[in-house]
């Protein structure tokens, strides 16, 4: 009954994989194979590190469809607290993190791509866009200079700058929420 599935020539019974699938799912900060070891009470770390190994090998759809519509992008970083630093992070444990996230009517739930950045100019985000995004969607952005090239590809795209927000005496905070909240929430 398993054959063609992860669940396929595993010694470890289904009502543990069943656990272990909500456990991504549920988790506000990602599952280690540690954590899952611990939670679901295996033995062995290399039986939860397999199990996660092929958990993920499903989670990603090779030829998946391209964001469409109204899409929200953004970079954030991620980072590790550092105890005795100002700031509490440290330049060299930061990455950063590309979100986007498509708007769907009425409740605007939608996908949300993330990836890593090798930096935050137009020669890192802007084929990440190209790579997730449908062209003739509507691409809106926080106005970092490094989007601006978005629109000569044949999206519509759509700058929300922050400062001139706060100079009409707007809330920052409504300008890109859906993005904003998937990046809040993806961080531990």
């Amino acid at each position: 009954m398993t054959a063609g599935t992860i669940f396929d020539r595993t010694r470890t019974v289904l009502r543990v994989w069943f656990a272990a699938c909500c456990e991504p799912a549920t988790a506000k900060g990602g599952v280690s194979a540690l954590r899952l070891q611990r939670t679901l009470e295996v033995g062995s770390y290399q039986t939860t590190w397999a199990m996660l190994q092929r958990l993920g090998s499903v989670l990603v759809r090779p030829g998946r469809d391209r964001l469409s519509g109204t899409v929200q992008v953004d970079e954030t970083y991620f980072g590790g607290q550092e105890r005795g630093l100002r700031g509490g992070r440290h330049k060299a444990k930061k990455v950063l993190v590309g979100v986007a996230f498509e708007l769907r009517e009425p409740h605007g739930l939608g996908r949300r791509p993330m990836g890593v950045l090798h930096e935050g100019s137009a020669d890192s985000i802007v084929p990440r866009v190209t790579e997730n995004v449908e062209e003739k969607a509507t691409v809106i952005t926080n106005g970092w200079p490094s989007t601006n090239g978005v629109g000569r590809l044949g999206y519509l795209h759509e700058p929300r700058s922050q400062p001139t927000a706060k100079a009409r005496g707007e809330d920052v905070g409504t300008l890109l929420p859906g993005v904003h909240r998937v990046a809040s929430l993806s961080k531990p």
